[in-house]
């Protein structure tokens, strides 16, 4: 008797639907998905109602758009602004420091910086407003 070895069938999975349904999915979730803006807080800085002077003998700090610092009409770094304000501090009745910051920096960079002054012996600080254009001879 002839013995004949059984044939296995092979066994294939069609791959065609599964990447059909795979495509049908990832168009689904492209579709239906909604992206978030990740930005930071919006904030327009404000603009001075009155135009009234903190004074002459008022500490100024100066933050350019390209962040270099102006203290007193001088460059500073940051690492030597802590000294120096701290040195201009001292024996001042008034405390004050005035921040002139465009408005291009970063808010996390003015944060930085008023913790510096606070850290000098700063008790207050105010923040110097552009006037309006219109009210710019009144």
């Amino acid at each position: 008797m002839l013995y004949r070895p059984k044939r296995r069938s092979e066994v294939s999975v069609e791959l065609s639907p599964l990447i059909d349904v795979v495509f049908l999915l990832l168009i689904f979730f492209m579709v239906s998905t909604t992206f978030k803006d990740a930005h930071g807080m919006d904030l327009n800085l404000p603009s001075a109602e009155s135009e009234s002077k903190a004074g002459q003998e008022a500490l100024t700090l100066v933050v350019r758009s390209d962040g270099s610092l102006e203290f007193q009409g001088e460059t500073v770094t940051e690492d030597a602004l802590g000294e120096r304000l701290a040195a201009s501090l001292t024996g001042r009745e008034d405390k004050m420091l005035v921040l002139k910051v465009d408005e291009s920096v970063e808010h996390g960079r003015v944060v930085t910086l008023m913790d510096a002054a606070k850290n000098a012996g700063a008790s207050g600080l105010t923040f110097a407003a552009k006037p309006k254009r219109g009210d710019a001879g009144q």
